[in-house]
Parts: structure tokens; sequence; C-alpha cells
């Protein structure tokens, strides 16, 4: 090696060092702004599904209600794929593989991971409703985790082990059971998985997986401060995170436009 190509390559090494370190301190710097609170956003409570304040309740955090209480809400997840995921256009395309029911995550079947949502009358049952909901935990909540293919809100369908939205396979007995809405709740679009800079995509996952579905959103927010797991798996909110009004400390207002991070929660990153 010459002593002028040497003299390029250790200059080479010095600059992507250089563009490392930058790259670095932006981050830091990032993760500091975050940590120290959203500069513009207003306090808010957060509000049961009822509306009320968690605090009074103790019931688990509803997004559309507290984050509805500004935005709105209800527009957003009737309006996004990431929530749709298929649904509405769910038995009515035509532009798909002949076992394909959607172009989306809910009723196109999945090759690499090898399941395949049923439609109702299916004579060889895979994966019903809520076992979706618990196995494909990349979706972010609304959709077909709160409505049901006819357009009916999921709470309002009666437990019913031979209708695929209403039923899980049991591996126990080798039998469908009934599954309860009125139960396990819906998945609500989940807000603070994209918006916060430290959300517990983890415990997101575990409640989905264990049928809390109600609980998942909450199950977010295990770690920030906010909410902790009560050994009985309940939610204890941290009083200390909330002014007098019952509105939350502007330092536990982490909120932002999602990142790579966030995104890569689902999507995956390189």
């Amino acid at each position: 090696m010459s002593k002028t190509t040497r003299i390029l390559f250790i200059g080479i090494i010095l600059i992507l060092l250089a563009i490392g370190v930058q790259l670095t301190t932006a981050q830091e710097e990032v993760e500091t702004a975050v940590s120290s609170g959203s500069p513009i956003h207003p306090t808010f409570p957060l509000l049961d599904a009822d509306g009320n304040n968690v605090l009074d309740s103790g019931g688990t955090v509803s997004t559309m209600q507290t984050c509805g209480a500004c935005h709105d809400a209800d527009f957003i997840a009737s309006h996004s794929f990431h929530a749709d995921a298929g649904l509405s256009q769910f038995g009515q395309t035509t532009d798909v593989h002949s076992w394909d029911n959607s172009s989306g995550p809910f009723g196109r079947w999945n090759p690499l991971l090898y399941r395949y949502l049923s439609p109702e009358g299916d004579s060889n049952v895979d994966l019903t409703t809520a076992e979706w909901i618990k196995w494909f935990v990349r979706h972010p909540g609304a959709g077909p985790a709160t409505t049901s293919r006819d357009g009916q809100p999921l709470t309002t369908l009666a437990p019913d082990a031979t209708n695929v939205e209403t039923s899980v396979y049991d591996p126990a007995t080798g039998t469908f059971t009934a599954w309860n809405w009125q139960e396990s709740g819906t998945v609500e679009m989940n807000c603070f998985l994209c918006h916060l800079g430290n959300p517990n995509n983890e415990a997101r996952i575990a409640a989905l997986q264990a049928g809390d579905f109600a609980g998942a959103n909450t199950a977010t927010l295990v770690g920030t401060g906010l909410v902790e797991t009560a050994v009985s798996g309940t939610y204890q909110y941290n009083p200390d995170a909330f002014d007098e009004n019952g509105h939350l400390l502007p330092q536990y207002i982490t909120v932002q436009d999602p990142t790579t991070t966030n995104c890569g929660q689902c999507h995956g990153v390189t």
C-alpha cells in the first residue's frame, strides 16, 4: 500500500468515525429531549372507557377516550390501514389469491408463519378472531380488534363455540370453546405504541397473548412511571405522576412523532 493510499484510507476512517460520533450525539440529544417531556403537548388525564379518570375508577386506560378528548381518534382509527388491516374488505376482494379473504393481515394467509384466519363456515378452522388478535401482535388495535366482520362491536356478540368470531381453540380438549368479549374487552387503537418514546411493547404483547385485550394499551405504559403491574395482575397507577386535578405532570408526558424505533416494534429495523 502506497503512502498516498494509506493517507486516504486513514482519512476515510476518521470521517466515518466523526459521522458516527455525530449520530450518537444527535440520538442522545433526542432521548434527553424526550425524557424531559413534550415541550408543547398540554397536560391531560388518563381516562377509562366510561370517560372517568383512572385514578378514581382504577380501570384500564381507554386511548379513544383519553386521546379522543382533543384528537379525532374515531376518525383516525377508522381511516388507518394499520388499524383496519383488511377488515373493511374482508370477503369482498377480487384482486387477491383465492385462499385470501382480504389484502391485509386480517384475512391474508401468512406463508412464513403458516397461519390462516378462517372465514365463517370454514371446514378446517385455524385462527378465530380472538386467536388472531393473540397471535398477530403487530396489529395496533381497533379495526378487527374492536369490530366484527359485519361491522358490529365485538362486545355485542354472544359467546358461541361454533362461531369463528366468538370462539377459541382449546388444545387440551381438541375442541372450540366460547369466547366472551365482555370479559376480555377489545383492543382500541394504541396511540401510546407509536407516540411515546418508551412504550412497553413486551408488556403489551404479554397482555394480548393472555387474552387481556382491554388491558393491552395500559400495559404499554408499564415502566413509564405512570403505571405498574400489581401482584394480582391488575394495573396500579402512580398518584405522584398526576397533579391535584388528576392530570399528568408535564415530565410524564413524552408524546412525540413516531420514530424508527416506534415503527420497528412491528415492522422491524435493520
